[in-house]
């Protein structure tokens, strides 16, 4: 530990908006723990969502507390194993690595079922518990995966990959026409995992024309500016009259949950996979005239790592085009005014 300092900086969340640079303890491994030297940490749209206070991460009326304050932000993120535990021999400092960080109970009906992804007490790294935004990490030496022949930069973005996968995991998409509602980072990786696992097309939508060409750069077979066409119309001229076999909704709004219900054929499915700020209003009168089939999907499992890790190897899932900017940790707060005031950016990393 001699060539670690006893103090860091770590950027501490209290209230929305409130989010302070604090000098804290380094900490020390301890049993199955590891110590990472965090080197990449992605910010992503929950962040932005809770920095501005969306109700649905402090609390709201009738909201779970997706935030449990004063906490680290950071749940994206790679870097350097420095000090393993006693009880770790699988893992030795040095080695580069990412994090899954699903806090699970283990003993709960959903973790002994094999979702550990909803468990009925999970906690998450950089919601309930310390993140990434700091420069060492305490994490538990089974929640990471070592990076082979991987930047720092990509094995951060492996957790919204993970996403991505996970989320065209809850319906087969191998051989069925998709559409993914949102062209930003989760509905640009959602389409790229849907194309790695099969899927015979996919189209994707938006409003920013900017976003849609990094789209069809990364993959998408087609894309859809939704500001200026309507996309029912759109999905019959690319599918033909039968439409979509399967939507998935990465934008979290009333209105895209909405129009997918609207034009989604009778008997198809939906996937949710967008962070909703707030409740939405939905016409479940449609969803049951038409038979719909709709399903949540939550973060990822082991599994999705896997696959997602396979793909960015065999370059069938893109990254280094969702790079927008680089921000030091101690302009954290600064990042989050970045991305709001530039609507293109996608993904936005912070580093040492």
């Amino acid at each position: 530990m001699s060539s670690i300092p006893e103090k860091m900086k770590a950027l501490v969340a209290h209230a929305p908006g409130d989010y302070r640079l604090e000098t804290v303890d380094v900490p020390r491994a301890k049993g199955d723990e590891i110590i990472i030297k965090v080197e990449a940490c992605g910010v992503c749209a929950g962040d932005i969502k809770a920095y501005h206070g969306a109700p649905s991460f402090w609390g709201g009326e009738g909201s779970p507390s997706y935030i449990k304050a004063p906490v680290i932000p950071g749940h994206e993120f790679s870097g350097v194993v420095t000090e393993v535990g006693e009880n770790v021999t699988a893992v030795k400092p040095g080695d580069c690595c990412t994090v899954m960080p699903q806090l699970f109970c283990k003993t709960c009906f959903n973790c002994l079922s094999g979702r550990y992804n909803i468990c009925e007490n999970l906690k998450v790294i950089g919601c309930q518990a310390p993140g990434a935004s700091q420069e060492y990490l305490a994490v538990d030496a089974g929640l990471i995966l070592l990076l082979e022949d991987m930047s720092f930069d990509h094995g951060a973005m492996l957790e919204p990959v993970s996403v991505g996968v996970h989320a065209c995991r809850r319906v087969p998409v191998a051989g069925k026409k998709v559409v993914v509602q949102g062209a930003g980072t989760i509905g640009n990786l959602t389409a790229q995992a849907a194309k790695a696992l099969g899927a015979e097309k996919v189209a994707i939508t938006d409003k920013n024309a900017a976003r849609l060409i990094l789209a069809e750069t990364c993959g998408a077979d087609y894309t859809v500016d939704v500001s200026k066409k309507d996309l029912s119309t759109e999905i019959k001229r690319i599918f033909g009259k039968d439409g979509a076999d399967i939507i998935i909704e990465c934008v979290g709004l009333a209105d895209t949950i909405s129009q997918a219900i609207r034009i989604a054929r009778k008997g198809s499915d939906i996937i949710v996979a967008g962070v909703f700020a707030e409740k939405a209003a939905v016409d479940f009168g449609l969803v049951q005239d038409k038979e719909l089939n709709i399903k949540g999907t939550l973060m990822y499992t082991k599994e999705d790592w896997l696959e997602a890790i396979r793909f960015v190897k065999e370059r069938k899932i893109q990254l280094e085009p969702l790079i927008s900017h680089y921000f030091p940790l101690t302009e954290l707060p600064e990042a989050f005014k970045y991305i709001e005031k530039n609507p293109d950016a996608m993904k936005v990393l912070i580093t040492p």
